[in-house]
């Protein structure tokens, strides 16, 4: 989500450029009733755009963001966390969107991680966490999360440093009411945090 600039340059065979460049501004917005978004920022990481191509080893930080259903005993639960090891869990009676979905999971940098949920269950209060899976010998991270209800930005809590397996509670979700609230007047991190 955000509002992104795309640039276009044509250089012919000779070097030579062709007059300005193009541009175009594109606003993403997400659709579904709840889209959280994590973001994060590694000192320690020279370069946070790029990827590994060895899945048994990383160029950057890996922060997971997790979102949890009510029913959810806890952070890692394989049936009501929606995280990277059960990124569509099964969660609603069979109705179209009522299940969650992780669209993007990154191992080795910046983000972003993020989650939809189209037609949320009505009663209950969702629940976000972040957990710093591994910093890979980076050092800490600084961790944003976006909350968005119907493409409206409802929270962003920016600048959360993370140690390695750190885990964030960072905010609840109270549906139908639709109130996002932080946990916490400050961040509520939990340390060695692992699976």
């Amino acid at each position: 989500a955000g509002d992104y600039t795309f640039r276009l340059t044509v250089t012919n065979s000779f070097g030579e450029q062709a007059c300005a460049p193009a541009e175009v501004k594109v606003s993403v917005v997400p659709i579904d009733a709840i889209h959280v978004e994590l973001l994060w920022h590694t000192p320690g990481d020279p370069d946070e755009t790029d990827e590994s191509e060895d899945a048994s080893a990383s160029v950057g930080s890996d922060l997971d963001l997790h979102f949890l259903h009510p029913s959810a005993f806890g952070t890692f639960d394989q049936r009501f966390d929606c995280y990277w090891d059960n990124p569509r869990p099964q969660w609603g009676g069979g109705a179209p969107g009522d299940d969650p979905r992780l669209d993007r999971d990154d191992t080795d940098g910046a983000g972003p991680e993020n989650l939809n949920l189209e037609a949320p269950e009505n009663g209950v209060t969702y629940r976000v966490r972040v957990h710093a899976w591994s910093d890979w010998g980076f050092g800490p991270s600084f961790a944003t999360v976006r909350v968005y209800l119907y493409g409206v930005l409802a929270d962003e809590w920016s600048g959360v440093e993370l140690d390695n397996l750190d885990l964030w509670e960072s905010h609840t979700i109270e549906w139908p009411a639709a109130t996002v609230s932080r946990v916490g007047a400050e961040p509520q991190i939990t340390p060695d945090v692992s699976r």
